[in-house]
C-alpha cells in the first residue's frame, strides 16, 4: 500500500496528469484560438520549459511521454511526436547544459530557440516517413507564429514545470 501511495505522489506521476490537462488544452481551446491562423502548440512549450528547468534527459524523458501521449491524438505514424518532442525537450536542455545557474533571460532564450526547432523537427520528421506536403514556405509564419505564443506563455509555464516535477519529501 505504502508503495502505490509513493507512486501516485511522485513526480511522474504529477507530471502525467499535468501532461492530461495540457493535451486537452491543446486540443480543445488551443486549437480554436488561431492567431493569423497558426495554432499556438502548448505541448511543445511544457516540453522545452521541462527541459529548460531541468536538463537533457528529463527535458527529453517528458518529450517521449507527452509525445506519445498527443500520438493517440493526432493521426500521424504512433512515435513521431514522441520522437519530435523528446528531441525539443532535449534541445532546451542542451541549449543551458554548460550554465551552473541559468538565469531566468536565459532560460526564455532557450525556450524561444527550442520551440522554433521543435516547430521545424516535426515537418522534417513527417517529412522523413514519407508524408509529403508539409515542408513548405507557411513553416516561417508557424514558427514565428508560435515562438511569439511560446514566448509570452512561457513565464507561467516555467511555473507549472516547476512544480510539476519539483521533488517531495515523503513523510510516511
Amino acid at each position: 500500500m505504502n508503495r502505490l501511495i509513493l507512486v501516485m505522489a511522485s513526480r511522474w506521476m504529477r507530471l502525467v496528469l499535468v501532461l492530461f490537462i495540457v493535451l486537452s488544452l491543446q486540443t480543445t481551446v488551443f486549437a480554436q484560438l488561431r492567431p493569423f491562423g497558426v495554432a499556438a502548440q502548448v505541448v511543445l512549450l511544457f516540453v522545452v520549459c521541462v527541459g529548460a528547468n531541468y536538463g537533457v534527459s528529463v527535458g527529453a524523458l517528458a518529450g517521449l511521454i507527452a509525445g506519445l501521449m498527443y500520438d493517440f491524438v493526432l493521426t500521424t505514424p504512433v512515435g513521431l511526436g514522441s520522437l519530435v518532442l523528446g528531441l525539443a525537450g532535449a534541445t532546451a536542455g542542451l541549449l543551458l547544459y554548460f550554465f551552473h545557474n541559468p538565469t531566468w533571460w536565459m532560460r526564455l532564450v532557450a525556450i524561444t530557440i527550442a520551440s522554433a526547432l521543435g516547430e521545424i523537427y516535426f515537418p522534417l520528421a513527417q517529412a522523413m516517413v514519407g508524408l509529403e506536403g508539409w515542408l513548405q514556405l507557411r513553416l516561417i509564419k508557424v514558427t514565428a507564429v508560435v515562438v511569439v505564443v511560446n514566448l509570452v506563455l512561457a513565464p507561467l509555464v516555467l511555473v507549472i514545470t516547476r512544480w510539476t516535477l519539483s521533488e517531495r519529501r515523503s513523510t510516511t
